[in-house]
C-alpha cells in the first residue's frame, strides 16, 4: 500500500523551529581576485610549518617559457611534458 501525500508531509511546529538556525551562506567567489595556485598554497604551508615541514617533500615550481628559448624544439617537448604539472 502505498502512502498518501498528506501522510508524507511532516508539519513542524513554529516552538519547535526557533532554536534552529540556518547554514550561513558561502563567501560570494570575487572574479577580480585570482585564487592562490597549488604551488603558492604548498610554500605557504610549508613557510608555516617551518622546521617540522617533512624534509622528502619537494616543491619545484614550473619552469617559463622563457628559460627553454634557446633549447631545440624536438627536447624542449620532452623537457616541457616531464616538468608539467599534473
Amino acid at each position: 500500500m502505498r502512502p498518501s501525500l498528506p501522510r508524507l508531509v511532516r508539519i513542524i511546529r513554529d516552538r519547535a523551529a526557533e532554536g534552529t538556525l540556518a547554514a550561513p551562506l558561502p563567501e560570494p567567489i570575487r572574479s577580480d581576485v585570482r585564487p592562490p595556485t597549488l604551488i603558492q598554497a604548498l610554500l605557504k604551508r610549508k613557510e608555516d610549518q617551518g622546521s617540522s615541514y617533512p624534509p622528502n617533500i619537494r616543491i619545484e615550481s614550473a619552469l617559463p617559457k622563457h628559460a627553454l628559448k634557446n633549447v631545440p624544439a624536438d627536447i624542449r617537448k620532452e623537457l616541457l611534458s616531464v616538468t608539467k604539472e599534473r
